[in-house]
């Protein structure tokens, strides 16, 4: 399969414009909380912007996985947010 099939072009794109805007202007985590264990799941919470992070209680750091376009995930959840605000009419 050529490599053209396998990356839609719109996400060959916007890739790495959003990993520009990411680093620019998103949160970088500096500010961590301790360790919260709770139901068997461990994980750490950036006190800036509230993002959890799942945490190994054997390796002692955090889990970390590779996601892919985390600023456009946002874009369009604000987006479809305020879809749903304009279509109910409660803006």
């Amino acid at each position: 399969m050529p490599l053209a099939e396998a990356i839609p072009l719109w996400d060959s794109v916007t890739h790495p414009i959003a990993n520009a805007l990411e680093f620019a202007f998103g949160c970088h985590h500096r500010k961590l909380s301790r360790v919260f264990t709770i139901d068997g799941r461990s994980y750490k919470v950036c006190c800036d912007c509230g993002a959890r992070f799942r945490y190994s209680l054997e390796t002692m750091s955090i889990i970390t996985h590779h996601k892919r376009f985390p600023s456009l995930k946002r874009l369009r959840a604000r987006h479809r947010r305020k879809s749903f605000l304009r279509r109910h009419n409660l803006n």
